[in-house]
């Protein structure tokens, strides 16, 4: 009976389902490169463009693990001293459905939204975020002046 015993776990432990983890290798943080495009200055009231720009630099096509049925990616809106004023995903609720989207060499990925602001006139600085598999890619901080 032992034997059988152990037979029965042994075989049973080689018909249970396994569990595979594949997880593909995030992108070279050298080859994809994010940028911010925005005016360098507008009217107070004035509604302010915004897009991001996803650029695969590599010589081989770079595969991206995004989240949202519409891609979600975040704006901040920040004055001089740090003090954020905006955030495009600030109380908003995102899906967490995830997309694979594929950048050949050389392709470029636009992200397009559009800051209604109403502050006062000033420096800010615009920084663009894109939630990827890994770390989040970021944009270099952008000046933006708001006159009257």
């Amino acid at each position: 009976m032992r034997r059988w015993c152990g037979a029965a776990l042994c075989g049973a432990a080689l018909l249970a389902p396994r569990a595979v983890t594949a997880a593909a290798p995030p992108p070279q943080a050298d080859s994809l490169r994010l940028a911010l495009v925005a005016p360098d200055k507008v009217r107070r009231g004035e509604p302010v463009p915004i897009t991001l720009r996803l650029t695969n630099t590599a010589k081989r096509g770079v595969e991206l693990y995004l989240t949202g049925r519409t891609v979600t990616f975040d704006i901040i809106v920040a004055r001089p001293d740090g003090q954020v004023v905006w955030r495009r995903l600030e109380h908003v609720a995102t899906q967490q459905i995830l997309q694979i989207k594929m950048l050949a060499p050389g392709e470029t990925f636009e992200l397009k939204d559009v800051w209604r602001q109403a502050v006062e006139p000033g420096e800010y600085t615009l920084t663009g975020v894109l939630p990827t598999g890994g770390e989040p890619l970021r944009t270099a901080p952008a000046r933006l002046r708001i006159g009257p």
